[in-house]
């Protein structure tokens, strides 16, 4: 059941995560937004997903996992179908605000689920949940293509997300009961210092990472349309080759046995070089070409961060998955914000253009992580 449970919740995750993103452009004219509230309704849905972490960080030991994953599943449910009816600004900022509290809960669930269960190849079963994320992330840029392009309300796209994510609620109710201060090595007695120095170099390679994954994958298909004059269909497909790219690798690093910090320097090196290509060249198929290229690099660093994480945790894994999540949030907020205020000073390729030297920070702390543990 965890494993149902986690793919019909990832899926829906990812499915849902791309909807706005997607119809942004047209979401803009309707709610009459510019590009600095268009970076706030981002930030509320990343507020609304701190705000989930936060709770699970402070009373995953109290709650239990098994009851982590039946609320983010209903609160993601009931959030969704609140973003189908939503007709105002402020309607649109409190369901993402909502949906999102739900979405915190379910990415606790699901890793701290997975480290707590102790199966073998942790890293592989955490790219393979992903890659449901990416799949959901891929086909829901072609339904809100379709939608858009025969005129129909975007909106109720949300609904289809809403119905995904009931199913994963039914799963989440039937699953077996796990404990969540068991240690993934087997030590339940002991538990984990998380505010330990490396604890906090793992929660700023995520939520750096986080950082310019939400950024570029939200703002892919802006950039594409009022930077480079591509229609709003044509980008919103467009941008599902990054989804596209992020499924497929991480499907393949799901195989893949490396050290990770070895691993981790070299997709984020690649990540830096395919997001310079995709920004720097004016063909269609070439921008195609390097935003799958990201996503195939992007794929498997979040999974190999977080278990990074679950593999340095002696005991309490939900409350370190909370932290972790936090810096989650944290990341994604800091650089929604960032972004969207320099897009609306400066347009959209300055705002779009910070992306590679957040990959680059990245790229700095991997090496200096891979330096940290040959000591």
């Amino acid at each position: 059941m965890i494993k149902l449970y986690s793919y019909f919740a990832f899926f829906s995750f990812g499915f849902f995560v791309m909807i706005l993103p997607s119809a942004l452009p047209v979401a803009m004219k309707e709610f009459k937004m510019d590009y600095f509230q268009s970076g706030y309704l981002m930030i509320m849905g990343t507020a609304g997903y701190i705000a989930g972490s936060l709770i699970c960080a402070l009373f995953a030991h109290i709650m239990g996992l098994k009851r982590i994953a039946i609320i983010g599943a209903f609160l993601s449910s009931i959030g969704l179908i609140y973003f189908a009816i939503s007709r105002s600004y402020i309607d649109i900022n409190i369901a993402n605000f909502s949906t999102n509290i739900g979405m915190g809960f379910i990415e606790i669930g699901i890793g701290s689920l997975i480290g707590a269960s102790s199966q073998e190849n942790m890293s592989g079963t955490l790219n393979r949940v992903n890659a449901l994320f990416a799949l959901g992330s891929v086909v829901s840029p072609f339904v809100i293509s379709a939608f858009i392009g025969l005129g129909w309300n975007w909106q109720l796209v949300y609904l289809m997300a809403s119905a995904i994510s009931t199913i994963a609620l039914i799963f989440a109710i039937k699953m077996e009961k796990i404990e969540s201060e068991k240690s993934v090595k087997g030590h339940a007695a002991k538990r984990s210092n998380g505010f330990a120095p490396v604890f906090f170099l793992i929660y700023a390679l995520v939520a750096i990472y986080v950082g310019y994954e939400a950024t570029y994958s939200s703002w892919v298909t802006t950039f594409m349309t009022n930077f480079r004059d591509i229609t709003v269909a044509i980008a919103a497909a467009s941008s599902s080759a990054f989804w596209i790219g992020m499924f497929v690798g991480r499907l393949f690093a799901s195989y893949i046995k490396v050290k990770a910090e070895s691993w981790l320097i070299f997709i984020v090196s690649g990540s830096l070089i395919s997001v310079l290509f995709s920004i720097s060249f004016s063909n269609l198929y070439s921008i195609i070409l390097f935003v799958f290229l990201s996503g195939l690099f992007f794929a498997s660093t979040y999974p190999t961060v977080q278990s990074m994480l679950i593999e340095r945790t002696e005991g309490n894994i939900g409350n370190l998955m909370g932290i972790f999540v936090f810096f989650v949030g944290i990341g994604a907020a800091l650089s929604q914000w960032i972004v969207s205020s320099l897009s609306d000073i400066f347009g959209i390729l300055i705002g779009f253009s910070i992306i590679p030297l957040m990959i680059l920070s990245e790229l700095i702390l991997s090496v200096s992580l891979a330096k940290r543990r040959a000591m």
